[in-house]
């Protein structure tokens, strides 16, 4: 603009006068009209290394070393973080510690604390956590130096990054678990020797866990032959159980995720078990998980569904219809023989209407 001047960063220096206008006055007068403007967040730029020097004036693989810090410590430092490999900043204190081990223990299967993982559906986080130190368990959701509110504002933009914790919310038995173990938190548990090993797959949620227990204890209540993580020549197989008819029956539980290549592979591995003679059947995490998968081993042309892909969320009955005809009928090529959902079963196995199973029942269960 024509007049402009610098303001000057020392106060000293500055005349108000030398603006031109009274800021104060401008509010309320019709000369000027505030205006607010909001802009972009930051994007990314990258540089190789002699941009990089050209720009900031050192090498980024060699940055200026602050005092106490042995140069090979430094250099290490500056190349992990190029490279993008940053040291976790969560350090394991005591209460830290007890919890994920409690936590590792409740997956087992154990009683920790008093309660256990299906014989009290799924207890809450502070039925294992109210002696431990809230403030520094949070480090194990989120990183607490940012605080919730930075991280709520910017966890969506591309270019926020920020070391993520050890544990998450889970929504089951249409409750929040705050004890889920992502890849991270698994990663710790199995790899340190102060913690028991997981068990079932390394890459598995809560709520896929919790299901291969209510499949393993529904399926107890006849008599059958039953049977956890079964391996079978090159398949592990979820739960495996043998009827009183001697009936092979092979259960694969579905949770909702992105990895389509893995939907497909495991109806790859039910088409194989069928094809031995074992009856495969899926149990989802949610009906709406069911229809989507299904739609997508349709449209990727592994099996046919007699009327199409589902256009609708049907119910649990109606689509157990269609699929057990589906699966029976010669004329289509359909390798599963049934399916249900982790909340229907989870009404079988411990509703009021179920086998009422004892308490000591449940926390013996080998899953």
């Amino acid at each position: 603009m024509s007049g402009y001047q610098e303001i000057p960063r020392d106060d000293e220096q500055h005349d108000p006068e030398s603006i031109g206008f009274d800021i104060s006055n401008a509010q309320s007068g019709t000369e000027y009209v505030l205006i607010i403007d909001t802009y972009g967040r930051p994007t990314l730029k990258w540089y190789s290394q002699n941009q990089f020097r050209e720009r900031f004036g050192y090498d980024p693989l060699d940055p200026p070393r602050p005092r106490g810090i042995r140069p090979e410590k430094c250099r290490q430092l500056a190349e992990d973080r190029v490279r993008g490999k940053v040291e976790s900043t969560v350090q394991l204190d005591t209460d830290k510690t007890i919890l994920l081990k409690r936590i590792a223990a409740l997956w087992n299967g154990e009683v920790v604390c008093g309660v256990h993982l299906l014989a009290d559906q799924c207890p809450s986080i502070r039925q294992i956590a109210s002696d431990l130190d809230e403030e520094s368990l949070n480090r194990l959701y989120y990183n607490t130096d940012l605080g919730r509110n930075v991280i709520s504002a910017f966890d969506d933009a591309d270019w926020f990054k920020t070391a993520s914790g050890f544990l998450k919310p889970t929504s089951v038995f249409r409750k929040q678990a705050w004890y889920d173990l992502n890849e991270k938190g698994r990663s710790l548990i199995n790899n340190r020797s102060e913690f028991s090993t997981l068990k079932g797959d390394p890459r598995e949620g809560l709520v896929h866990r919790i299901t291969v227990g209510l499949v393993t204890l529904f399926d107890k209540h006849p008599g059958w032959k039953v049977s956890s993580y079964y391996n079978l020549d090159n398949y592990v197989i979820d739960v495996f159980g043998i009827d009183s008819d001697d009936q092979a029956n092979a259960y694969e539980i579905l949770t909702e995720h992105h990895n389509w290549k893995l939907y497909r592979k495991t109806y790859r591995k039910m088409e194989s078990l069928n094809k031995r003679g074992i009856k495969p059947i899926a149990v989802f995490d949610s009906r709406e998980t069911a229809y989507m998968v299904f739609n997508h081993w349709h449209r990727k042309e592994l099996g046919e569904l007699p009327n199409g892909p589902f256009e609708s969320v049907y119910s649990v009955e109606n689509g157990r219809k269609q699929i057990k005809e589906a699966y029976q009928s010669d004329s289509f090529d359909w390798v599963v023989a049934d399916w249900t959902t982790t909340w229907k079963i989870k009404q079988k196995a411990l509703g009021p209407d179920g086998p009422e199973f004892t308490r000591d029942q449940i926390v013996s269960l080998d899953w």
